[in-house]
């Protein structure tokens, strides 16, 4: 009979409002995260930020701690995206968010070939945006005017990053998920059909829709969270709505889906194993500050290897002191020190 692997204690960290605010490292911080490191204790970033490649943005993380972590320990909002490259690597893909070139360089590391911008299509499509007038320098600068948009299928839209120019964005998911087939200038005759399923919305080829983040805010360095890719959701899930008297059909990823939770179970596990392959992980402790995306996902993540998962609320971010959660954690501290502190108290006491 093989040996019966001890049970050990992980954990899986959010990042902005937890181990930073901004740019700048919350008090305790980078002290919690060495004591893991000293422990041989598995842990990982599990956060609904993105915007970057893994490499890059766990880098980021590390200079703003004063750490050094391993890609192998970092899931962001749109890391899944890896598993849409079989089917959409070879096909034109629009990307939102972020600024500059920035998502095209990301989708292009990722393995998707035929990258496509908002502000591609303004600069090839010249009377998109009603309203240039404010953000036409930045398009102009970013985006490439590109003919063979107009005779090209547009297969699918996948949200990266909080998008910046709202209104340009919307008004270019609207039209693709209006069009035939997913070809830009043009509107599928089958809308609005009442024969069809859905009114015949969405049954004309229309280009799949994705979503990474579903935080409606997040914490930055400003005294009350800002909108997030959340919220943009919402924005077009109303639009869409008020226009075709339809429910929007999309994917979403990112905390708290249960998608984004088995992806990083896989990740923690696989790390694990590297730090002591002796070891399995029996517990893991969610530390976050969003009720509505890291308490409740951890809450109702069900495993597929017999790991419980345990949330705890940080006081250092989205949640406030003294006011009482959407979703109610496992367990509630000040900052992310006590957190680990906690953890490694309670964890003490997991059975092997």
């Amino acid at each position: 009979m093989a040996p019966v692997k001890e049970r050990s204690v992980a954990f899986a960290f959010d990042i902005d409002g937890v181990l930073v605010k901004g740019k700048k490292p919350l008090p305790g911080a980078s002290e919690a995260i060495e004591l893991l490191q000293r422990k041989n204790v598995p842990f990982m970033f599990l956060t609904n930020g993105g915007g970057h490649t893994e490499e890059a943005h766990v880098e980021r993380v590390g200079q703003r701690l004063g750490l050094i972590f391993s890609p192998k320990q970092f899931v962001q909002s749109h890391t899944p995206y890896f598993d849409l490259v079989p089917e959409y690597g070879d096909k034109t893909i629009l990307v939102l968010g972020g600024h500059g070139h920035q998502i095209r360089g990301v989708a292009h590391a990722y393995g998707f070939k035929n990258v496509v911008t908002s502000s591609d299509i303004m600069t090839t499509c010249k009377h998109t945006h009603a309203f240039p007038e404010i953000t036409r320098a930045h398009h102009d600068e970013h985006g490439s005017e590109r003919p063979e948009l107009l005779t090209t299928p547009i297969s699918a839209i996948l949200c990266w990053s909080s998008p910046r120019d709202w209104y340009l964005d919307l008004q270019v998911v609207l039209d693709l998920l209006l069009s035939r087939g997913g070809m830009l200038g043009t509107v599928s005759p089958k809308n609005g059909d009442v024969s069809l399923p859905n009114k015949g919305y969405l049954q004309d080829g229309q280009p799949k829709l994705f979503f990474c983040n579903p935080d409606f805010e997040w914490c930055t360095e400003h005294e009350q969270p800002r909108l997030a890719q959340g919220a943009f959701k919402e924005a077009l899930e109303a639009i869409w709505r008020a226009k075709t008297g339809t429910d929007l059909d999309y994917t979403r990823f990112g905390k708290p889906t249960e998608a984004t939770y088995v992806y990083a179970e896989r990740v923690l596990r696989e790390y694990g194993k590297i730090l002591d392959p002796s070891r399995e992980i029996g517990t893991v402790y969610m530390i976050g500050d969003n009720p509505e995306s890291d308490i409740a996902g951890a809450n109702s993540f069900q495993s597929r290897h017999g790991i419980e998962w345990r949330s705890i609320l940080v006081e250092t971010g989205v949640h406030v002191a003294g006011t009482v959660p959407k979703h109610q954690p496992y367990h509630t501290v000040k900052n992310v020190m006590e957190a680990v502190e906690w953890a490694l108290k309670k964890g003490a006491a997991v059975p092997n």
